[in-house]
C-alpha cells in the first residue's frame, strides 16, 4: 500500500512537471534536447514528490478550492493555447490533443488544489509575528502614519517627476486636450455630432477631458503648455500620495500590524507602476484612487465605523466614481444592490446613496446634452459581437451568404473587414462602424449575428477568449507603462516636450518596464495574478463565512467584466484599479481569515 502511495505521489508530480514545462504544439509535446533540460525536469520532479508527500494525504479538501482549483488549471490550458496559436486548437484541434490537454488539466489541478489549500491554511492559523524592531523611523510612522507617508511617498515619486516633467502623454490625453483647444479629433468622426462646432464629446469623461485640458489651456495663455501639464502632475500625483497614505491610516486604524503597513508602503513607494502612472494623464489613475476609497467606504459600512460625515463624503466618492470613468456606474448598479440587500441596519442610507448618485449621474448627462456635447458611440458596447462577426468573416467565410453579406457591410464595412481584424484588439474592427447606422441596421445585423453563433459556435468563443484570455492567464502581458513621449501634441504645434534628462528617464524607463519580468516581485503588476488573487480572496472569504466582506472585492470583479466586454486583451490601465486597491484590500480580509 505505501508503495502505491509513492508511486502515485511521483505519477502526481511527473504530470505536474510536464504540464508546467513542456511546451505543447499542433503535433503533441515537445521535449526539449538541450543538456540541462533532463536534469533540471529532474531536479522540479523530486522537489515536487518531497512536496506532495507532505501535503497531498494530509489536506482536508474543500469543495470551494476544489472548484478554483480546476477554474486556475483551465486558466493555464485555455490560456497557452491562445497565446501560442490565437485559438483553442491546442484544446480541440484533435482527440489527441484533447487528451494532452486532459492531462495537463490533471496536472495543474493537483498543484493548484494542494498549494491553494496550504496557503489557505497557513493564513487561516499561523499566528503572525510584528517582529518589526522599534526604530525612530518606526516611532515617527507610528505617530503620525498620514504624514510619514506622504513624504516617504513624495521623496520616492520626486525622481519620476522631475525625469518626466512635464508629463507623460498617452493619445487618449493627447485627443483630449485637442478637443478643449477646438482641434479636430478623431472622436468626432466616430459619432454623429450634436452640433459641429462642439468638439469635446464624451468618448473620455467629460470632467476628466476639461481638467486635464484646462490646465493645458491655462499653462499655453501664460506661453508654456508643459507648465500648465505640470499643473495636471502635481494634482493628480498629490491626489495619489494621499490616497495612499489615507489607506495606510485606515489599515492601522483597522489594527493591521506594523511590519504589513511597512510592506503596503514600500510597494506603493518602490513598484515603479505607482509612480510612472501618477505622472500619466490617463482617466484611470483618478479613477483607480477613487476605487480604492470606494473599497475603503465599504469596509467601512461592513464593519459598521461610520459617522454621518462618512455618508456625504460616500456619495461623493460614488458620484466621482462615475464622472471620471464611463464604466463607473456599474459598479453602482451591480454592488450596490446587494449591500442594500446584506447591510439591513443600514439599508435606507444606502437606498439613499444609490437614488442619489442615479439621479445625479443621468442629470449630469442630461447636462452634458444641453451643452450639445455628443455621447460615445453604441460602438464602444459591442466590441464582443463585432470581433465575432470579424473573426467569423476571417476564418469561416465561405459560410456567410451573400444578403448577410450586404447586412454586415452596412454596420461594419465588410470588405475590409478580414484584414482588420486583430485578434488581442477590437479598435480596427469598431473603427470603421458605420456612425449612419440605424436602429433597425443594428437589429438586422444582430439576426445575422445571432444566425451564424448557432451555425460556428467555436468561431464566436474563440473571437471571445483571443480578446479576454490575459485577464486571467499570467503568463502572458501588454501594454503595461506609457513612458515614451508621445509626438501628437507637438504634431499639433504645441510646445509639449521632455526636459534634457534623456539618461535618468532611460534609467527609469528601463527599470518601469522590466519590472514585470522581475520573478515573484513582477507579480505585484501582473494582470492574470492579481485577477487570480481576487478570486483566492473570494474562495476564502466564502470557505471561513466571512461572506459580507465580498462586497470590497466586488468593485474589483465588476471591472474585470468590463474588461471582458472591451476592446483590447490585457490591457493594463483597464484594471489598474485592481493594482491600486491590492496592498490594501489584502492586508484587511488576511486579518480576517486568520482565526489568531
Amino acid at each position: 500500500m505505501k508503495k502505491f502511495k509513492y508511486f502515485f505521489i511521483f505519477l502526481c508530480s511527473l504530470l505536474t512537471v510536464v504540464s508546467f514545462v513542456t511546451p505543447m504544439t499542433l503535433n503533441g509535446l515537445v521535449f526539449t534536447q538541450k543538456d540541462n533540460s533532463f536534469l533540471l525536469y529532474l531536479v522540479f520532479v523530486i522537489f515536487l514528490f518531497l512536496y506532495y508527500k507532505k501535503y497531498l494525504y494530509s489536506l482536508k479538501y474543500n469543495k470551494i478550492f476544489n472548484f478554483l482549483s480546476l477554474l486556475f488549471s483551465l486558466f493555464m490550458v485555455v490560456g497557452y493555447s491562445f497565446d501560442v496559436t490565437d485559438s483553442s486548437d491546442l484544446l480541440f484541434g484533435s482527440w489527441f490533443l484533447f487528451f494532452l490537454s486532459l492531462l495537463k488539466i490533471v496536472g495543474y489541478f493537483i498543484f493548484f488544489n494542494v498549494t491553494i489549500n496550504v496557503i489557505f491554511n497557513f493564513i487561516k492559523e499561523y499566528d503572525f509575528p510584528d517582529f518589526v524592531k522599534k526604530n525612530k523611523l518606526l516611532l515617527l510612522f507610528e505617530k503620525n502614519p498620514f504624514v510619514f507617508s506622504c513624504i516617504l511617498l513624495l521623496i520616492c515619486y520626486l525622481p519620476y517627476m522631475i525625469a518626466y516633467y512635464p508629463a507623460v502623454i498617452n493619445y487618449d490625453a493627447a485627443n483630449q486636450i485637442k478637443e478643449v483647444m477646438g482641434i479636430h479629433t478623431r472622436y468626432m468622426d466616430s459619432v454623429v455630432l450634436i452640433n459641429e462646432n462642439v468638439f469635446i464629446t464624451n468618448f473620455n469623461p467629460v470632467i476628466h477631458t476639461l481638467l486635464l485640458g484646462g490646465l493645458f489651456k491655462l499653462g499655453y495663455n501664460l506661453g508654456s503648455v508643459n507648465f500648465g501639464l505640470f499643473l495636471y502632475s502635481i494634482l493628480q500625483t498629490t491626489l495619489v500620495i494621499m490616497t495612499f497614505s489615507y489607506a495606510i491610516c485606515f489599515m492601522k486604524k483597522q489594527g493591521i500590524k506594523s511590519k504589513y503597513l511597512i510592506i503596503s508602503l514600500l510597494i506603493f513607494a518602490l513598484v515603479p507602476v505607482f509612480p510612472m502612472y501618477a505622472m500619466t494623464t490617463v482617466k484611470d489613475v483618478i479613477f483607480s484612487c477613487l476605487i480604492l476609497l470606494l473599497i475603503i467606504y465599504i469596509y467601512k459600512f461592513i464593519i459598521d465605523d461610520v459617522l454621518n460625515k462618512d455618508y456625504f463624503i460616500f456619495f461623493v466618492i460614488v458620484l466621482f466614481m462615475m464622472l471620471f470613468r464611463n464604466n463607473g456606474v456599474y459598479i453602482l448598479l451591480l454592488v450596490f444592490p446587494f449591500m442594500i440587500i446584506v447591510l439591513k441596519d443600514k439599508r435606507k442610507s444606502l437606498v439613499s446613496i444609490f437614488v442619489l448618485s442615479l439621479i445625479s449621474y443621468f442629470g449630469y448627462n442630461r447636462l452634458l446634452t444641453y451643452f450639445e456635447i455628443t455621447n460615445t458611440s453604441i460602438r464602444e458596447a459591442l466590441s464582443i459581437p463585432f470581433q465575432q462577426t470579424a473573426r467569423l468573416v476571417k476564418y469561416k467565410e465561405e459560410v456567410i451568404e451573400e444578403t448577410d453579406k450586404n447586412i454586415i457591410d452596412v454596420i461594419l464595412d465588410y470588405n475590409t473587414l478580414a484584414d482588420r481584424y486583430e485578434p488581442d484588439l477590437s479598435d480596427n474592427v469598431k473603427n470603421k462602424y458605420n456612425k449612419y447606422a440605424t436602429s433597425d441596421d443594428l437589429k438586422r445585423y444582430f439576426i445575422v449575428w445571432f444566425k451564424y453563433l448557432l451555425k460556428e459556435p467555436m468561431i464566436y468563443v474563440d473571437a471571445t477568449l483571443n480578446n479576454v484570455y490575459g485577464y486571467f492567464y499570467p503568463n502572458t502581458a501588454q501594454w503595461y507603462l506609457y513612458n515614451d513621449y508621445n509626438t501628437k501634441l507637438e504634431e499639433a504645434g504645441f510646445d509639449y516636450h521632455f526636459n534634457n534628462l534623456d539618461v535618468s528617464r532611460d534609467i527609469l524607463g528601463g527599470f518601469s518596464s522590466a519590472y514585470s519580468r522581475i520573478p515573484f516581485l513582477g507579480l505585484i503588476v501582473n494582470i492574470g495574478f492579481t485577477s487570480w488573487i481576487y478570486l483566492f480572496m473570494l474562495c476564502s472569504l466564502i470557505v471561513t463565512k466571512n461572506k459580507k466582506y465580498i462586497f470590497t472585492l466586488l468593485p474589483g470583479f465588476v471591472l474585470l467584466l468590463t474588461c471582458i466586454a472591451g476592446p483590447a486583451n490585457t490591457y493594463f490601465r483597464y484594471v489598474l484599479p485592481l493594482t491600486f486597491t491590492l496592498p490594501v484590500i489584502v492586508p484587511l480580509l488576511l486579518k480576517k481569515l486568520n482565526y489568531k
